[in-house]
């Protein structure tokens, strides 16, 4: 099976920055549990502290379904409904 990697990320909206702090920990938290999941980083821009990077590696896409049916990941969904400027999730194989 090939390794996915899965690039997520998130500009808050700083109202609700603090509150999404909690929320992306929790969802790191119970990720990280998963048979599927190699690793589950969450990171912060350096530059703009609203910006925040998760870098995902999963066994595989069957992996990765099963994390996005997954309590924890709906909640994350829920969690950050409406409180956020941009989501962008790219998903990559590694080539070379």
């Amino acid at each position: 099976m090939m390794e996915l990697k899965i690039v997520a990320v998130i500009v808050v909206k700083a109202a609700y920055q603090e509150e999404l702090e909690k929320v992306f920990r929790t969802v790191v938290d119970g990720t990280r549990k998963e048979a599927g999941n190699v690793s589950y980083d969450l990171h912060q821009d350096c530059k703009d502290p609203l910006k925040y990077t998760i870098l995902e590696v999963w066994k595989s896409q069957q992996a990765i379904d099963e994390h996005n049916k997954s309590d924890h990941f709906k909640a994350f969904v829920a969690g950050i409904e409406g409180k956020v400027e941009s989501l962008t999730v790219d998903v990559m194989k590694q080539i070379y």
